[in-house]
Parts: structure tokens; sequence; C-alpha cells
């Protein structure tokens, strides 16, 4: 493939310049963003850029190159717009006027304090009482000319010369600061901030001198601060989302969005959100990109600009993808605010969070079933194949979550979090998986993931109930199905995922598209390929597709919950038709079963009622 080389044995990407860049002067201060274009030491662009692809296998490495492609174009093109139109200011034109304004109104107000007290200046000294304060002396008014006057000349120049001096940007650095406002070094909005406290600080110095000469300014009125709804109390109104029968965000989400205002607390404040800014967004959303995946616990717990002043270039670095997550979460946050009404002060309110990266096409898809290969590889593992059960696989999860995964499409923390009694048998002895929300740490993605899923015969084979009923009696029903799964299971899962995630690695295949959550793609594909219609299948994993009429036809069951509108049975002789052609799995080794024992799948039968 275009742009991939191989080098020392390893698969790299290079990516050579466009004519139009390439050595050509980057006038400095270039966009952060553009700096890995930029040989610093020169100050010109680079020729080519050259990154490691991290494997040696070349399939493997053409599909990681097209991240890699995708990113370099963006950088051209934004390099090409930086050359053409020069940087990019990052507030809006009426946010710059609204700062001017308040220097003017501050410097005004300033005066007139002085010239309400004065300075007590004496300059004959032929009087010994001190001065009163109610006003300023004749001594005053001679030397605050002066000063004004002198005053005045300096902004004067400044304004012909448009250079403002150090005093200016001294006062915009301060109201930058004292707005919570977060600038790039580079940001053109600098110097046009600058220009505009100049006009500012020519038109206030007018007004103090028509006051020396007596006439009578009057001092603008300041806007009233805003003030209004904090980010974290914006925060617990989201998350807490009205009274009983509210919708409201998985525990999960919450967690995720208070993990993320507590960063955004850290960089800008617990500010007003009515004050929050797409600048504010921007310099979060990049604060986050030199943030890593994970980080030790020791860093973990640093304040974001501390953390952000450690060498962090030896973690791998998030992705895009997460990145924009967090910001979706913090979207949504402010979008409940605004239904609320809490923007309505503001004439045209966009939500600052819109603000996300755009992620290359290769990556908005990354999951792909496994293939037979593969598959056959995964349980011929010694997991599978001679019973081992590593520490971080926690028991006997290594052995069933892949299989649950597999025969019934069940996401990662649906199985994680299963009770004992969550497997049920229900009418005609056929035995179910029952996910629900309803148990104690017990979350589900949508509504429609609440669903029954009957047990595919080859997890009946394979010892799935025998576990279970060996579980029953030592156990009640609302004990954790796993031991090493017991609430809090957030983290667990987390844990074990990347535990598996491993474990793929070294024995099955080593691939961002293949992970866990590829299981629930192989059966969907396995779904069609038995010919289950679309609204079965749906049923079995918790899709809601089928639009409204989808929840039609829905029976209450005994328990008082509703089913899927899909008998139970009917459920059971289309899940049962689900095969894997030539995959054998070994039975596991439980309640004395032998371990051992093996089967070629496609060559099954329905087991019989003996076995349940």
């Amino acid at each position: 493939m275009k742009f991939v080389q191989r080098r020392a044995g390893r698969y790299e990407f290079r990516f050579p310049l466009p004519d139009d860049l390439a050595g050509k002067t980057a006038p400095p201060p270039w966009p952060d963003a553009l700096a890995v274009l930029v040989n610093v030491r020169i100050g010109r662009f680079k020729t080519e850029l050259i990154r490691s692809l991290k494997t040696n296998d070349g399939p493997t490495a053409d599909r990681r190159v097209l991240a890699h492609i995708a990113e370099a174009q963006r950088l051209v093109e934004q390099a090409r717009c930086f050359l053409r139109d020069g940087p990019v200011a990052s507030i809006s034109a009426d946010q710059i006027a609204a700062l001017a304004r308040d220097h003017e109104i501050h410097l005004l107000g300033q005066d007139e304090a002085i010239r309400a007290k004065g300075l007590g200046l004496n300059m004959a000294r032929d009087e010994e009482a001190p001065h009163d304060g109610l006003g300023m002396t004749l001594d005053d008014v001679r030397a605050y000319r002066l000063l004004v006057d002198e005053l005045d000349r300096y902004t004067r120049q400044q304004a012909a010369q448009m250079r403002p001096g150090p005093s200016t940007s001294s006062f915009v650095n301060r109201a930058v600061e004292a707005r919570g406002i977060v600038l790039a070094p580079d940001d053109p909005a600098w110097r046009q901030l600058e220009l505009a406290f100049v006009k500012a600080q020519r038109d206030a110095l007018a007004g103090i001198r028509a006051r020396l000469d007596g006439e009578d300014v009057a001092t603008p009125q300041r806007p009233a601060e805003q003030t209004g709804l904090a980010l974290t109390a914006a925060l617990r109104l989201w998350a807490e989302a009205g009274g009983a029968g509210a919708r409201k965000p998985q525990p999960s989400s919450i967690a995720e969005a208070e993990g993320a205002v507590r960063r955004f607390v850290e960089l800008h404040g617990d500010m007003p959100i009515s004050a929050i800014t797409k600048a504010h967004a921007r310099a979060f959303r990049d604060s986050l990109v030199q943030l890593p995946k994970a980080l030790p616990a020791l860093l973990g717990r640093l304040p974001l600009p501390e953390l952000l002043k450690q060498d962090l270039g030896k973690y791998p670095r998030r992705n895009a993808q997460t990145i924009n997550k967090t910001l979706a979460l913090l979207s949504g946050v402010l979008a409940r605010a605004e239904r609320d009404g809490h923007f309505e002060a503001l004439s045209a309110w966009t939500n600052p969070f819109h603000v996300g990266f755009d992620v290359a096409p290769a990556e908005r898809e990354p999951y792909e079933p496994f293939s037979t290969g593969e598959l056959q590889r995964l349980f011929a593992s010694p997991v599978f194949a001679r019973g081992e059960r590593p520490a971080g696989g926690r028991g006997e999860a290594a052995y069933w979550f892949p299989l649950i995964a597999l025969f019934c499409g069940a996401r990662r923390t649906e199985i994680a979090q299963l009770k004992i009694g969550d497997v049920r048998q229900g009418d005609g002895g056929i035995w179910y998986f029952d996910i629900t929300n309803e148990g104690a740490d017990q979350n589900l993605k949508t509504a429609s993931s609440a669903r029954s899923v009957p047990i595919h015969r080859e997890l009946l084979r394979l010892g799935m109930v025998d576990m279970v009923t060996d579980r029953t009696k030592r156990h009640p029903s609302t004990a954790p199905l796993w031991p090493a799964f017991a609430p809090p299971i957030d983290a667990k899962t987390k844990a074990w995922t990347k535990w598996f995630g491993r474990y793929l690695g070294e024995h099955v295949v080593d691939h961002s598209a293949k992970t866990f959550h590829s299981f629930r793609h192989t059966f969907k594909r396995a779904c069609r390929e038995a010919g289950l219609s679309e609204e079965v299948h749906n049923a079995l994993t918790g899709h809601a597709g089928g639009g409204v009429g989808r929840r039609y036809g829905r029976e209450r069951r005994a328990d008082g919950t509703l089913d899927c509108g899909i008998s139970l049975a009917r459920l059971h002789a289309e899940i049962d038709k689900i095969a894997y052609k030539d995959l054998k799995i070994s039975r596991c080794n439980h309640v004395g079963l032998s371990k051992n024992m093996t089967q070629p799948f496609s060559y099954l039968k329905a087991p019989s009622k003996n076995l349940l």
C-alpha cells in the first residue's frame, strides 16, 4: 500500500509532504497542532512524516496506515490554510469589544475614585492640617493632569503606530485571566484585543481630561457579572434527571461525566455554564489529546494542569473517539441545562462542546467478527483446551464469557452482571438468560437491552446449567453468577476485558478490530447466515431496530415484566439454528464433568430432556 514501507523487520508510515509545503518557511508562531510538521530547529516544514506502525505483519500495517493517512492529509490542509490566511482567532469580535469596553469602564471608575478622595499634595506646605479626603487639592489637579497628559500622549502614539506597548499587554493578560478565557500563545485574538484596549484606553483618557476641565463625564454602568448555574450543579441536575419514572443516564455514563467535569474544573474552575465558550472547550479538548489512555495511580491523581507538565511521552495516547465521547458527555450536560432555560438570557447560544474531532473512516467502525480460523485458535488455547484459569481471567469467567457472547450475542457487562437467579427455566423446560437491570449494580445500555435470551444448545452441552445448579446449591438467587464479579462490577469488568485483550493477542489475533465486542459482531453474522429474520436477531441481541411497531404485541409475563413481542419458544427454536462450522469446544471441567470431552459442533443434535 502507498505510504507503507518495511524497515528493520517492522512496517512504518512514510508520507512525503507536498511541494507547496516541503521545506518551506513556517512563519512563527505556528499552531501547536502543526508542530509535528515543523522542523523547529530551522523553522521550516519537514519534507516527510515517518511513524512506526508497530507491526511486522503486512495486512495489519495496511489497515493501521489508513488512520495515519487521514491525519496527515488533515494536517496538510490545516498548514495550507495557515500559510494562506494566517492563524484563526478563537473568540468573537463581540467578546473582544466587551473586554475592551470593560477596560474603559475600569479606567473611568478608577479616575472617579481618585478625584473623589484626592491625593493630598501640598507643595507650599503652608497648612499644618492633614488633607480631609474630600476632593483634590490644586496641586493634586496639576500633578494628575501631567500624568494623564503623558498617558494620553503615550496611548495615542500606540494607536498611531498600531503597536500596543507592554502596559497594554499587561491589561489584556489580566482581563483574559479574570474571565477564564484560554488563548493559545499564537492566537491572533491577542493582537486584536491589544488594539481594542488601546482604543478603549484612549477614549477613557479623553473622558478623564474632560473631567479635569470641569466637564461632567459619567462612568458607564458595568454590565452585570455573569452568574448562574455552575457546571458541577448542571452535572447534578443531568445525573438526577427528574423524579421516579424519568429517563436517567446510566451509572457508568454518570461516572464518566463526573470524571470529565472534574478535569474541566481542574483546568478552568467551576465556571457558570453560561460563561463557557468554545475557547474553553477547545483548550480542554487539546489537553485531553495530551493525556494517555491510562496512567499510574500516582499520576492519575494529579490535577490536570500539573499532569500536563509531566513527561507522558512513554504512555500510549488516547484516540479521537475517546475524546469525542468525553466532549459528548459534557455537551449532554449543557443540553439538559438548555432545556431547563438556563441560557435564555443569551441571544444566540450554541453548545460550546461541539468541538469534537473528525474521526478517520477506518476508525469509525473498528470491530470485526472473528473468522473461523480465529475461533478455532481461541478454543484450542489453554483456557478452553487445558482448563487453565489465569488470575486475570477471574476464574470460570475466562471460560464462559466468550462462549456466552458467541452463542447469545450478549455484551460483556450484561454477562458480568448476571445473578444466579437470572438463569431461569421457563415454559416447556426452556433455559434462558434474563438480562435485566433490576438487581444491585445491574445496568443496561438501552431500554431495548432488557430481554430474555434462550440458552443455546451448545452452552447446555458444555455444562452451563450444571454450573448454575452447583452455584444455586450454595448461594441465594440474588448472588452473582460469577463469584469474582460481586458489585460494584464496572472496574472489574474493564480489568477483565483488558486481560482478555492480552490473551486474545497472545493466542489468537493481535488487531484493534478484534476484541471481546467482536463476539457480538460474530453472533449477528451467524444469525444472518442461519436465516434468522432481523426482527428475531434484534430481539436476541437487544437492538432497537424495527421502529415503533417493534413494541407492539408484547405480552406481560408472570413476574410482571413485558417480553420482546416474540415468544420464548420461537426464540429458542431460532437461536438453535445458529452454527459455527468445524468448531470444537472442550466441555468445562466443572462438577465432575470431563474437560477433555469434545464433540464437533456441526454434528450436534438437540439436547435430551434428561440432560436438564
